[in-house]
């Protein structure tokens, strides 16, 4: 699968090599930048907004026709947003013209590896395992299983899925309501207050993230959610 970067950028494009290490990856620069991924086939394009010097009309216009070409796989590549800070405006036009998906930074290699892998294998619908804590996320299928507890097979929904994974990827650490939001959501205006709530409590009914099975996914009051493996608690009750 190749990957490409659209950024004038040297420092993101340096960062993004670095985060994408061991990927097929090409560079890219500016509106004819775009031009030239879908030329090139590339299977997902990584968008660093702040690094665009380019008009939105251009960048739009051009991801139009991106769109509309096939990667190597036969279908339009996916093409997942980077900014520093939300940009609502442009962002709604670039989702509006094709994007798939949006990240804040400063972006970390896991973070960076799972999105583009649910958005590359949400286009293929085929089957790819990501290994997160003691459980199977097929992101093809959409379905969490857990070679520690044979029983579990549960369907999940694409953003069950980002923010299970989130949350197994920061075990022990409390993670604000709005760092949720910008992490999964992105700049989507007007979120409802009970979505992420809603999401959280699903993601621990589906995963079974209870003492039980050895993890407790609990409210942060007044703050978010924090998820912890019990056996790295000591009995105090200190990580």
């Amino acid at each position: 699968m190749k990957t490409g970067i659209l950024t004038s950028s040297a420092d993101c494009m340096a960062l993004l090599r670095q985060l994408l290490a061991g990927r097929d990856c090409a560079v890219y620069a500016g509106a004819e930048g775009i031009n030239a991924a879908r030329e090139d086939g590339v299977d997902a394009l990584v968008v660093d907004l702040d690094g665009l010097e380019t008009a939105q009309a251009a960048s739009v216009a051009a991801l139009r026709v991106l769109r509309e070409a096939p990667g190597a796989n036969g279908k339009p590549p996916a093409v997942l947003l980077l900014a520093a800070a939300p940009q609502k405006k442009l962002l709604q036009a670039l989702r509006a013209a094709g994007a798939d998906d949006y990240l804040l930074k400063p972006v970390r290699r896991t973070e960076l590896a799972l999105r583009l892998e649910l958005l590359l294998a949400a286009g293929a619908q085929t089957a790819h395992a990501v290994q997160a804590g003691d459980f199977l996320f097929d992101l093809g299928r959409l379905r969490v299983s857990s070679p520690a507890r044979p029983t579990l097979d549960a369907a999940l929904t694409q953003k069950e899925a980002e923010l299970a994974m989130l949350l197994l990827d920061n075990l022990g650490r409390p993670l604000s309501r709005a760092f949720l939001q910008e992490r999964i959501w992105g700049a989507e205006p007007e979120l409802p207050t009970r979505t992420i709530d809603t999401h959280v409590s699903r993601v621990r009914t589906k995963l079974g993230l209870k003492p039980e099975h050895g993890y407790r996914l609990a409210t942060v009051y007044g703050y978010g959610y924090q998820l912890e493996r019990l056996g790295d608690i000591d009995q105090d009750g200190q990580a």
